[in-house]
């Protein structure tokens, strides 16, 4: 396994282990064992689900803030997505600023999202599945997000599918 920084600090692409044998693939996003010797990674994960989603799906862009503000371990099962991260801490050199990365169900890479940073994406291939792990729990009223098309961000696609709550998140002021 191996984990390498981004420009945005606390985000952090993990490189996780793969297996393959006559029988096909395992693959290894996350192991507490490697994580404990990296001090700036909160291995108390208490949530996890996954999405299942259509091609031209847009899910973007979510955080949960206040007591329940949460780090986030994210990969993909099957299929592909476009991965978008936008820093939103007002006291980070990095504020207004975004990271992309594709994450396939081909690899284990994994992304590890800081609290305060908006995570979205974009399905590239139908039937993909994104996997999650979250540090809290979800809780409603501390679930934010920003409009996918706010921050100056190039999804590469004109009429994405959206839901309603996403459609409607408030616009990012920088």
């Amino acid at each position: 396994m191996r984990i390498n920084k981004t420009d945005i600090e606390g985000l952090l692409i993990i490189d996780g282990l793969t297996f393959h044998d006559n029988r096909g693939k395992l693959f290894k996003p996350f192991t507490t064992i490697f994580f404990e010797y990296h001090e700036d990674v909160n291995l108390n994960f208490k949530e996890s689900w996954f999405t299942v989603s259509k091609k031209n799906v847009i899910r973007a862009m979510h955080l949960q803030i206040g007591e329940f503000a949460c780090e986030k371990l994210v990969s993909v099962i099957n299929g592909r997505i476009k991965d978008v991260i936008l820093d939103i801490r007002e006291d980070s050199e990095t504020y207004g600023k975004w990271f992309e990365i594709e994450l396939t169900g081909d690899d284990s890479t994994a992304l590890y999202i800081p609290k305060g940073c908006a995570h979205g994406y974009r399905v590239l291939e139908d039937n993909s599945i994104t996997l999650y792990m979250a540090t809290e729990i979800n809780v409603p009223k501390d679930d934010l997000g920003i409009k996918w098309n706010s921050f100056g961000y190039d999804w590469g696609i004109e009429e994405p599918i959206l839901s309603e709550k996403d459609k409607n998140l408030p616009d990012f002021n920088k």
